[in-house]
């Protein structure tokens, strides 16, 4: 019921703001895009497929250059790829898009959408100017371009902490134009080695070659970490890391 009245609600808001729900069609000439494409055999053509759509794009540039400026459909589309947290083969999308607007004017759009179905829906009202993030800010906080911002772990980029030390990791990094980031842990001292182990194996196939742990036991200098490379670093750099990291 929950996904009926959202539906609707979606419908209703962006007719409201002049778009039209316009229906594309489901079998196609094969256009290769992103993801391989599911394949239907012709039987009047023997010989020939069809392809399902990985999307609408093609069609709703069609629709935006012979005059309809403003486009939804809820649809649904297939790849035919391996399954991921996520990917699925099939998948129902709200597809919109708009003509001479710049990016400013369809986030506002999708934003206001959004909040307007959610308070039909649900009753709570919710703020329509979404927190805005660059694609430099996330892989700068975050590592990745879609992070889940519930959760903190941000990444602090402590090169120019480390840029004198005597570990020759760091250095390594930094002399060939890399960077050394750390995170914050709350509670990670109850780590076991073990664990922090299977960490390490866990990231080397993303290309890491190692982790360099740390667990804070006191405030300051040397003694405040109990870490394999703590004696590299020295008090006054081990103090600056504590203190950039609010630890």
């Amino acid at each position: 019921m929950m996904r009926i009245k959202f539906v609707k609600a979606m419908r209703s808001a962006l007719e409201d703001r002049g778009f039209l729900d316009i229906e594309t069609p489901l079998l196609y000439k094969s256009t290769p895009e992103g993801a391989r494409e599911f394949l239907v055999p012709s039987r009047v053509h023997p010989g020939k497929f069809y392809a399902l759509p990985q999307s609408p794009q093609l069609f709703k540039q069609v629709l935006m250059v012979s005059g309809f400026d403003r486009y939804y459909q809820i649809v649904k589309c297939f790849r035919d790829e391996d399954l991921r947290a996520d990917r699925q083969p099939e998948f129902t999308q709200i597809d919109c898009e708009l003509s001479f607007v710049g990016q400013t004017e369809v986030m506002e759009t999708i934003q206001s959408t959004v909040a307007e179905a959610v308070s039909k829906v649900k009753g709570i009202n919710i703020n329509s100017n979404f927190p805005v993030m660059s694609f430099d800010e996330a892989m700068d906080r975050y590592g990745c371009d879609k992070p889940d911002t519930r959760f903190g772990l941000e990444l602090r980029n402590i090169g120019s902490l480390v840029e004198n030390c005597k570990f020759k990791v760091f250095k390594g990094a930094l002399g060939t134009g890399g960077i050394v980031n750390c995170i914050k842990v709350e509670g990670g001292a109850k780590f076991t080695r073990k664990e922090l182990d299977e960490m390490t194996d866990h990231i080397r196939p993303y290309g890491a070659k190692g982790l360099a742990w740390a667990k804070i036991l006191a405030s300051t200098g040397v003694a405040s970490w109990q870490s394999p490379i703590a004696k590299f670093l020295g008090d006054d750099i081990i103090d600056a890391i504590n203190k950039d990291n609010g630890a």
